[in-house]
């Protein structure tokens, strides 16, 4: 141990600057705070069976929010029940012996205790889940700036304009970007090249996208619900490919919001791009949500064929993928970074992603020379803002968000609740589409109070009284051949909903959202005459 303990880079406080550090322990203290957030204790209800044999219990959950993964730091306490009423089962110790797929297997170490014909009941699970492969490398890098190892104060202007309070009197870019551009052909924003007619707004972002000069290197976007922000995304990305940039990588938050952007790029035509997604997330649980663009996906599994990786990516201009997708540690050791660099960089849904994330991605990589910020502060915060004030998303970065370009028109709400929206929260600033179909001759919103309670489903909630009243509405919808989507804060109502959808065959597939995976759906943002667009709330 001591020559392996000699070989370790010392911690060194003394060779950071007082910004730096200021920044690094921000950085731990909401790390440390976001995690103590996570529940030590949640109990779910699943679909079970047992293995006599092994006395192990195979558990499913009615969905993705729910699985059972491998903890370090967890045991299982489940509930066997022998008959009906008080008194008549007893609980067991258990542990996740192993999670693959839909289903896990819980060892309860009863090996002289048979369960064969025991109803297995609720399933508590004690401690927290093991940390994100995110969550890891954001540590370890924190750990490699304290020892040295990553130069914040002379390597990485991304992390002085960024994390910093304001960026230093004397801050430039590196004199080698500029110089990579000296001969570079701008590319320049013409709307016939590309698929949708763009307001002013819109425009003036996708221009200031293509821009990669100095004083351009960052770009943020202010879009409020329903102002086209994938719509700006794909005529940028249009006008990039036709102008032969290349490295550009379209990042979000969730799995949906970035699925959201591919299927945009579908319906400009756009074919030369790829979408990286977990096989866990994909083959076991959303298959059905990626129908129209299989061609373009690349499954986490085959990050880890040599090879397969850098022929897949071979002459692809545009990657898509999650946030955390890119801390995928057999992408990177396989050369994913290699065949498509990141050059430039869109982030989406930008509000909800609290800076600190972005530390492993600014500290990894070297090749970014252009980042987009896009999202909207008036809406869904980063996760655990309202416990913890201080959290910051890029729109709390002031010397950043003063710059920001504002989309002022929405496209998806009828304008008598848009003005509402307008005036209440975006200084009247924000315009609605004249020609919305929904006019002031129809009522445009409806209260249904159903008097039923919520009841608690894992770390989510679901309404069933309200769960019957939406199907029986959108029974009606569809008998009507309207178009309509069903939006709900919770997951659990998502997925009881769908479920009653299924069960009375009616259309199911991309008809129900919460509200965070709703925001972009591009499919809905621009009504035409022809078309009838209804939605519905639950919510307490």
């Amino acid at each position: 141990m001591e020559d392996r303990l000699a070989q370790v880079p010392p911690v060194d406080t003394f060779r950071l600057s007082d910004e730096a550090l200021e920044f690094l322990s921000k950085s731990w203290k909401d790390s440390y705070q976001l995690e103590q957030k996570k529940p030590t204790e949640v109990t779910r209800e699943f679909t079970t069976s047992v293995d006599d044999q092994t006395h192990k219990i195979h558990a499913q959950p009615d969905r993705y929010q729910d699985k059972l993964r491998k903890g370090q730091q967890q045991r299982a306490l489940i509930e066997i029940g022998e008959g009906h009423g008080p008194g008549r089962g007893f609980t067991v110790n258990g542990q996740v012996a192993k999670s693959q797929g839909r289903a896990a297997q819980l060892a309860t170490g009863t090996t002289n205790l048979s369960l064969a014909g025991k109803i297995i009941g609720t399933i508590k699970i004690i401690g927290r889940d093991d940390p994100t492969q995110a969550e890891t490398q954001r540590a370890q890098k924190v750990l490699e700036i304290l020892q040295g190892l990553i130069n914040l104060e002379h390597e990485n202007p991304w992390v002085q304009l960024i994390f910093y309070s304001s960026p230093k009197d004397d801050f430039q870019w590196p004199p080698s970007w500029t110089e990579e551009m000296k001969d570079a052909v701008p590319v320049k924003f013409r709307a016939d090249h590309v698929s949708r007619p763009l307001n002013s707004s819109q425009t003036k972002a996708v221009k200031q996208m293509l821009q990669q000069l100095d004083d351009e290197r960052v770009t943020i976007i202010q879009g409020p619900p329903g102002t086209g922000k994938t719509t700006v995304i794909a005529s940028f990305v249009q006008t990039a490919i036709a102008g032969g940039l290349s490295g550009i990588w379209l990042v979000a938050q969730s799995n949906v919001a970035v699925k959201n952007i591919a299927e945009k790029l579908a319906d400009f035509g756009l074919t030369k791009w790829k979408l990286l997604v977990s096989k866990e997330f994909f083959e076991y649980w959303h298959e059905h949500l990626y129908a129209r663009i299989r061609a373009n996906i690349i499954i986490s599994e085959d990050f880890a064929t040599p090879g397969l990786l850098q022929k897949h990516l071979y002459n692809c201009p545009v990657i898509l993928c999650t946030l955390s997708m890119l801390s995928s540690y057999m992408f990177r050791k396989n050369g994913g970074f290699i065949a498509a660099p990141l050059r430039m960089l869109v982030i989406d849904e930008a509000s909800q992603i609290e800076i600190g994330d972005y530390i492993p991605l600014f500290t990894s990589h070297t090749t970014i020379r252009k980042v987009c910020f896009i999202g909207d502060d008036k809406q869904l915060p980063p996760y655990g803002q309202e416990d913890i004030q201080d959290l910051k998303s890029i729109f709390e970065v002031k010397h950043l968000k003063d710059h920001a370009i504002f989309l002022n028109t929405q496209y998806r709400m009828p304008p008598q609740i848009g003005g509402f929206i307008s005036a209440a929260i975006y200084d009247s600033l924000l315009e609605s589409n004249p020609q919305h179909p929904i006019t002031n001759e129809r009522m445009a919103c409806h209260f249904i109070n159903i008097p039923s309670e919520e009841q608690p489903h894992g770390t989510s909630w679901k309404n069933l009284g309200e769960c019957q009243t939406i199907i029986c509405i959108a029974t009606m919808l569809q008998a009507k051949k309207k178009h309509f989507r069903i939006i709900t804060p919770y997951d659990a109502q998502r997925s009881t909903i769908e479920d009653g959808l299924k069960a009375h065959e009616l259309d199911w597939e991309n008809k129900c959202f919460n509200v965070d995976s709703f925001q972009g759906l591009s499919s809905d943002t621009n009504c035409d005459h022809h078309t009838y667009c209804s939605w519905f709330i639950h919510g307490r």
